[in-house]
């Protein structure tokens, strides 16, 4: 009788799902989506050596510099953006280097855990809010650590509008208020650019009353 509870246990347990903490600990580091940290980290490596030795500006943004910047959120994928026009290069260079996984579609490019745009305007019903790796954000961008790299990263200012803009859409993510919120805590930020960065993304009154409830004020004017 023992002898067969004991083997009907170990039955469910061989049935039971592993979990994320003990794949981390015991095989290796996953993110929530499964995909392993390492493979993301490899990709992010190989992506950067082929867009910098092309001299293409770049930087990340979104989640991964949301997890730079603010809360430290775990990071299922890294999102970048390219300067504008870039992509099919870049896309043709990896492909060239032996990346069959490579998948261009005219408007993303994607390569397990690494997505790539040259256009990351939030486009809603009557409403477009431009965003393209433009000279004042390729001026501003951070050299940072991510994954065991050194990645250019977009500025927390032009990082925040992006996220405010999605967080006041009619569908936001999962994640952008949260981050919003992340990065409105540990950072400082130049307000000048802050409203700048506002105006050219044409964002609107529900994006200034977020800075606002986040303690953040931008005025007409800021000497």
């Amino acid at each position: 009788m023992v002898g067969s509870a004991r083997a009907e246990q170990n039955r469910l347990s061989a049935r039971r799902p592993l979990s994320v903490s003990y794949l981390s600990c015991c095989i290796y580091p996953v993110t929530y989506e499964g995909m392993a940290v390492s493979l993301i980290a490899g990709n992010l490596a190989v992506v950067q050596k082929t867009i910098e030795t092309a001299a293409i500006p770049w930087g990340v943004y979104a989640g991964a510099a949301a997890h730079l910047y603010g809360d430290r959120r775990p990071i299922n994928n890294v999102d970048i953006v390219v300067a504008h026009g870039s992509l099919q290069r870049i896309a043709q260079l990896l492909q060239a280097s032996g990346n069959r996984a490579v998948q261009y579609d005219g408007n993303r490019l994607l390569w397990r855990g690494i997505y790539l745009y040259d256009d990351i305007s939030l486009r809603y019903p009557g409403k477009v809010h431009p965003f393209t790796l433009d000279e004042q954000m390729i001026g501003r961008l951070r050299r940072m650590p991510l994954l065991g790299a050194r990645v250019m990263v977009l500025s927390p200012e032009d990082v925040l509008i992006h996220k405010l803009i999605a967080a006041s859409s009619p569908q936001p993510g999962k994640y952008d208020r949260e981050d919003a919120e992340g990065i409105a805590r540990r950072q400082k930020f130049d307000l000048n650019y802050l409203r700048e960065r506002m105006r050219r993304a044409n964002a609107d009154g529900a994006v200034l009353i977020r800075l606002r409830e986040l303690g953040i004020e931008v005025t007409e004017s800021q000497e």
